[in-house]
């Protein structure tokens, strides 16, 4: 492997290194955006956001979320999601190389050692003519030198290999997070954006249908304004449990935004997704909410409102969700609780 791979790997886990910690010690989320601004700021090379962010933490100004994205959308060029994955997949290319190179080198150092060692013994064996004397002690001075050079090298490489291990662990963690909602646990806005695309296009080349619920909560401000935001977070982490519950296999479900949810259903027809919104709406809705507060406050219950559609040939990412949506605002419309399918919409 070329010694400027070495190089790169060495800048990938010192930037790493540097990234996190600066982020989790002034409290920013580690999201996509944000952790491309400030593995930018590591590395230096982009001047004008480092003299930003510098003139900031010497003001001590918070980097708020209002901050964060004005850092990014300032300083960060149009390609964000896509230099992510680059510098990513560039990485993991860099330590798939530098692994084969250490079990090379690794084993080239065994077999050079262990050549050493018998050369060594043979000569300590036969010294018969004293002029070669010299020349053995010499050779056995080598032969020291290069064994310990090889132990150096060894440790020096299994050193290397736990910072490569180190630096995928923190890559997958990254990538785990981006597609992650921090509150709820399931998959957020963009792992969506994704997973629609892929469903789109297998869709397009495989003749593979699929359906769509949109899903909201039902006088989800209520919860909120009676008892607070902390309470609404405990409703959308118990409505989120109860979709990831529901759904199987390769089914998806992630949080839409705010208080909506939506769930792609490979291989379910119309009538199949309607049964499947309708099962996920008498999930939530049979469990009373209760808060772990002395006499356990009874919150009641949580309904939801399903809105289904079908893919069709002519859709795209946005109008497959338009569809549910307008039949999801039927639902809330109709009676809440309830699931209505685009089919039963007024043309």
């Amino acid at each position: 492997m070329a010694n400027n791979q070495q190089q790169e790997l060495l800048q990938a886990v010192q930037f790493l290194r540097l990234t996190i910690p600066r982020m989790s010690n002034l409290a920013i989320p580690i999201t996509p955006e944000n952790y491309t601004v400030w593995y930018e700021y590591s590395s230096g090379v982009n001047l004008d956001l480092n003299r930003a962010i510098d003139d900031f933490l010497n003001n001590g100004v918070e980097f708020t979320p209002e901050v964060n994205r004005e850092l990014y959308d300032t300083y960060i060029p149009a390609t964000p999601n896509g230099k992510i994955a680059g510098v990513q997949g560039e990485t993991e290319q860099i330590v798939l190389d530098l692994l084969n190179e250490i079990k090379s080198m690794h084993e080239g150092a065994q077999k050079f050692t262990g050549t050493l060692e018998s050369s060594q013994e043979e000569l300590k064996n036969n010294p018969s003519i004293s002029s070669v004397s010299r020349l053995i002690a010499n050779l056995i001075d080598e032969t020291d030198r290069v064994k310990r050079v090889n132990s150096s090298m060894e440790r020096k490489l299994t050193a290397m290999k736990q910072e490569v291990s180190i630096l995928k662990t923190d890559m997958e963690t990254l990538s785990v997070k981006s597609l992650t909602d921090q509150l709820t646990g399931i998959a957020n806005r963009r792992a969506y954006n994704g997973a629609i695309d892929r469903f789109l296009a297998n869709f397009k080349e495989n003749q593979c249908e699929f359906s769509l619920l949109m899903i909201d909560i039902d006088h989800f401000k209520r919860f909120n304004d009676t008892y607070g935001h902390s309470v609404g977070d405990m409703v959308l982490s118990f409505v989120a449990k109860k979709l990831k519950n529901v759904v199987k296999g390769t089914d998806f479900v992630a949080r839409y935004g705010g208080e909506e949810f939506v769930v792609l259903l490979p291989a379910t027809d119309y009538e199949g997704a309607k049964t499947v919104g309708q099962i996920l709406c008498d999930n939530v809705a049979q469990t009373t909410l209760t808060l772990d507060e002395g006499d356990k406050k009874v919150l009641g219950n949580v309904t939801i409102s399903v809105g289904v559609a079908m893919v069709t040939s002519e859709d795209d990412a946005a109008s497959i969700v338009a569809r549910g949506d307008r039949a999801l605002y039927a639902a809330k419309e109709k009676a809440r609780n309830c699931v209505v399918g685009e089919r039963e919409l007024p043309l």
